[in-house]
């Protein structure tokens, strides 16, 4: 996928598609933090959310990469998630082939990400003369911007009207479901989300917390003290997730308690897709490591057709003892 990164420098302004590309219907320009798989290179404009180390940037695009930077996090490096400036996102809009761009934003009120793609979206407004970006707070980050991320940019590599397209990116921004457990408090109190004496306090108690992310909403949703506990009460939550779900389980260096999570949930409910993710440094910076949890979006009729080939996760079937929703019961 197309990368933009921060220091990206500026062309000059264009009227709408770039000189020998043809129009699309839709495109969609998000973050490095929406954890995109490869397979969707050609279907999402990524623009990167820089993370620095003193003046050093962080480099996080291969596992060793990504080990060192939690490494470093566990030292007591201190990162700077700084905002993304917008001439980076109007250099990626500017770009764009498309008729319409949906830009995909973690909330307003966790990041200056969505800021700085509003700005840009005037500006590209002002260049051109007409509104060609869509700027969309999503109400959730990570695993749960990465599904939003997934179903929309879909959409758009199937040539679907923009009206279609925004119809589903805000039944899915309503639907989907986040939870994790955190390993530590200790590097959410280091970015100010929490009081550093709280997470103080539950450290010592070597207490879990386990939360809930969507629609702009955090609580907690349990307190545990082991793995298995962690696994426990996130399963619970699945059990409550109604639909055919396609599921994001997310960690940072904490591979394996994720596929443990995995089988979970595929057990708990009816997971259509699941995908493991590692978490990159924009959102580890705040967690740290040991987090683990999952996103989940109930999927609409038709979804999954065709997907195998486009994002080369092929869907999983039902585990022995959950009969698919189409299957009627024996007795039926």
């Amino acid at each position: 996928m197309e990368r933009f990164p921060a220091a990206a420098a500026s062309t000059p302004p264009s009227a709408g598609a770039p000189e020998g590309t043809a129009a699309v219907p839709c495109a969609v320009v998000t973050g490095s933090g929406a954890l995109l798989p490869p397979a969707m290179a050609s279907m999402v404009t990524v623009v990167e959310l820089p993370v620095r180390i003193g003046d050093e940037a962080v480099l996080a695009g291969t596992a060793a990469e990504l080990h060192a930077f939690y490494d470093r996090l566990r030292a007591g490096a201190q990162p700077d998630t700084s905002t993304t400036p917008p001439g980076t996102f109007l250099e990626a809009f500017r770009k764009s082939p498309a008729e319409n761009i949906i830009c995909l934003t973690m909330p307003a009120g966790w990041s200056g990400m969505d800021g700085s793609a509003r700005l840009a979206a005037r500006m590209l407004a002002a260049e051109e003369g007409r509104e060609r970006v869509t700027v969309v707070d999503c109400a959730t980050a990570a695993a749960g911007l990465g599904l939003i991320a997934r179903v929309t940019a879909l959409l758009c590599a199937r040539g679907a009207a923009f009206p279609e397209v925004m119809e589903r990116t805000r039944s899915a921004i309503r639907d989907v479901r986040m939870f994790g457990a955190l390993e530590t408090l200790e590097y959410v109190a280091r970015s100010g989300r929490i009081n550093s004496l709280l997470a103080g306090i539950s450290d010592s108690l070597h207490v879990r917390p386990v939360f809930r992310l969507s629609n702009n909403q955090t609580g907690r949703v349990a307190l545990v003290r082991t793995h298995s506990g962690v696994l426990s009460a996130l399963e619970k939550t699945a059990r409550e997730m109604p639909g055919r779900l396609w599921v994001l389980v997310f960690h940072a260096e904490a591979g394996e308690l994720a596929e443990q999570l995995g089988a979970r949930l595929g057990e708990a409910c009816d997971v259509v897709r699941l995908e493991i993710v590692a978490l990159d440094p924009i959102i580890g910076t705040h967690t740290g490591p040991g987090v683990v949890g999952y996103a989940a979006l109930p999927l609409v009729a038709g979804e999954m057709d065709g997907d195998r080939d486009e994002l080369g996760v092929p869907p999983i079937p039902a585990p022995a003892g959950r009969r698919p929703p189409s299957q009627p019961p024996d007795n039926a």
